[in-house]
């Protein structure tokens, strides 16, 4: 009836329908990709959703089509249409139960126009009585039926090899073809993918197997009898595009979707590229011409473009008798199912290499990954390793500068002491500061000598007293020795005939050294310390940021960590 909506699935419910059970599947009026292990129905969903229309009628019933010739051309030059799963499950041996104690209803479709519709199992009695069929349960007294809409559906049997089809007597010539205006523009669509110009003759019919059209190319040798496998599934979906197209021109179109289009394993010898350019073929014609795409794929190229696109993803997960499926889908879950292995497992040899100055500035950086364990329960060590290399300051700039490093692969994150002066240099060079405005040692210096005033619970901590780092300790040593050290810098400063480079530098590092397991508890008290959350926030905030440019690159989902700062007390 002209006016109606009850043209596209929204949802269906599944009670129970062989593995099916107690789930529901929302669908996007564009684009749907199944993916999921063997044995997990993906098929089968296929087939209930062909299952859910009937076939567009010529006649009083269709009011909406000003080309009634299109009906016809779509069902002569494309094998299934509308197909019912009774013509698609045939030649069990044995009657297959796709509910087993189920009776009534097996499942439910919501329409768009929030019409529902049930649907339950009907078994033959007459002929194979193997055999199946799923039909609606319509309401006494209810003026129901199925929706009208084309659905063409591209089962495996389109892989079927011409040359391999030993039965000629079964080719039949189809004489109704597409008009001449969409037969030019599926050679033009046809020659953008492949690079051959052909010459369309007939469609033939290969008995029950398959339809496909005969043509002649510009290169020597090749035609339809003669191409890959990949390229007559190729021209095969590509027809079924322009016969819907066709379809949605002859008609006058009112609904929100006007034929669905279902492709079982749409990857099947095709090359990435061209999966990748019929995604994007299908987005356009969705777009233009109403159609709805459901197809079933294993590929993780088709498979994370499509998830790149906001397309909508389901991938099947097998629980032996049922199946679920993951609605927060990304591409490293896909890859981790697709491997059957646990993420811990997959992604172990994945991290992002950071480099710094020293050992002193790994110490404080561990130091620091321990403390945001503790506080957000996230292990950072699983993203990042500490590379064991000194760089100066300036060379890490100079590396972190270098604009023709940065566009090869150089996808690592560089780590500066907090005295080297960032500000001309962006978060897009990967490359940030330790919290603190000073070097890591000076820092600790500065900062142990306020806790020598300020905090006298600091030198009660069991493991310092037991390994002899008291409070008089630090008074009669350590800051003896910085003291000393202070000393010996200004000296050398003063002398005009000596240079302190690299002097200051050397004599941090021999007393951070001297007593390293001492100045890791003033590191831990500093990072503790409310004064110190800010500069603590900014850190990982900026590392943060830099996570997320790297990770893809290294196999890591970006989703993995966002870092929120902790509410203050």
């Amino acid at each position: 009836m002209k006016g109606e909506k009850i043209k596209m699935i929204k949802n269906i419910y599944f009670e129970h329908y062989r593995k099916f059970k107690n789930i529901s599947f929302e669908f996007d009026k564009n684009i749907n990709v199944i993916s999921g292990t063997n044995g997990t129905c993906k098929s089968s969903l296929l087939h209930i959703i062909s299952n859910s229309f009937k076939a567009i009628q010529k006649g009083r019933e269709n009011n909406w089509t000003k080309d009634e010739e299109s009906i016809d051309v779509i069902k002569n030059i494309n094998k299934l249409i509308n197909p019912k799963i009774e013509s698609l499950t045939r030649g069990d041996d044995k009657y297959n139960n796709p509910a087993l104690n189920k009776k009534g209803t097996l499942f439910k479709c919501h329409y768009f126009d929030d019409t529902k519709l049930s649907f339950r199992r009907h078994n033959s009695t007459k002929g194979n009585k193997n055999r199946f069929s799923i039909k609606p349960v319509y309401k006494k007294g209810a003026s129901e039926s199925l929706p009208m809409l084309p659905i063409i559906y591209l089962g495996l049997f389109r892989l079927f090899s011409y040359g391999e089809f030993n039965y000629e007597n079964q080719i039949k010539k189809i004489n109704k073809g597409l008009p001449n205006k969409y037969k030019d523009e599926l050679i033009n669509i046809y020659y953008s993918f492949t690079g051959q110009k052909i010459e369309l003759y007939d469609s033939k019919e290969m008995g029950d197997i398959k339809k496909r059209a005969d043509f002649d190319t510009d290169i020597e040798g090749i035609d339809s009898n003669t191409i890959s496998a990949g390229e007559d599934n190729l021209f095969i979906i590509l027809t079924s595009l322009i016969s819907l197209k066709y379809y949605y021109e002859s008609i006058e179109s009112f609904r929100e979707i006007e034929s669905i289009l279902l492709i079982d394993e749409l990857d099947a010898s095709l090359h990435p590229e061209y999966q990748i350019k019929l995604l994007n073929l299908f987005r356009n014609f969705s777009k233009d011409y109403k159609i709805q795409f459901f197809f079933t794929t294993h590929s993780i190229t088709l498979l994370e473009y499509a998830l790149k696109k906001k397309d909508k993803v389901f991938y099947f997960l097998d629980n032996v008798d049922s199946i679920t499926y993951n609605e927060d889908i990304d591409i490293y879950k896909v890859k981790m199912y697709l491997k059957n292995k646990l993420k811990k497992d997959e992604f172990l040899k994945n991290f992002i290499p950071i480099l710094s100055e020293d050992d002193e500035a790994r110490v404080w950086i561990d130091m620091l990954f321990n403390y945001y364990k503790d506080e957000y329960n996230k292990d950072l060590y699983s993203f990042f390793h500490l590379v064991k290399a000194d760089l100066s300051g300036d060379s890490l700039k100079n590396i972190f500068n270098d604009d023709k490093l940065l566009r090869t692969s150089f996808q690592i994150i560089g780590i500066l002491d907090g005295d080297k002066d960032l500000n001309d240099i962006s978060l897009d060079r990967k490359i940030i500061s330790l919290p603190g405005k000073n070097s890591p040692e000076k820092i600790l210096f500065d900062y142990a000598k306020t806790i020598i005033s300020n905090d006298n619970d600091f030198f009660k901590n069991n493991i310092l007293e037991n390994e002899g780092y008291t409070k008089n300790h630090f008074l009669k040593n350590i800051l003896v020795d910085i003291e000393k050290k202070e000393k010996k810098i200004k000296d050398v400063k003063n002398d005009e005939n000596k240079s302190s480079k690299g002097l200051e530098r050397k004599e941090n590092k021999k007393i951070f050294n001297k007593y390293e397991l001492f100045w890791k508890y003033v590191i831990k008290h500093w990072i503790d310390n409310p004064i110190n959350r800010k500069d603590i926030d900014k850190f990982f905030h900026d590392l943060n940021i830099l996570f997320k440019k790297v990770s893809d690159y290294h196999d890591i989902n970006s989703k993995d960590w966002d870092h929120k700062p902790l509410a203050k007390n």
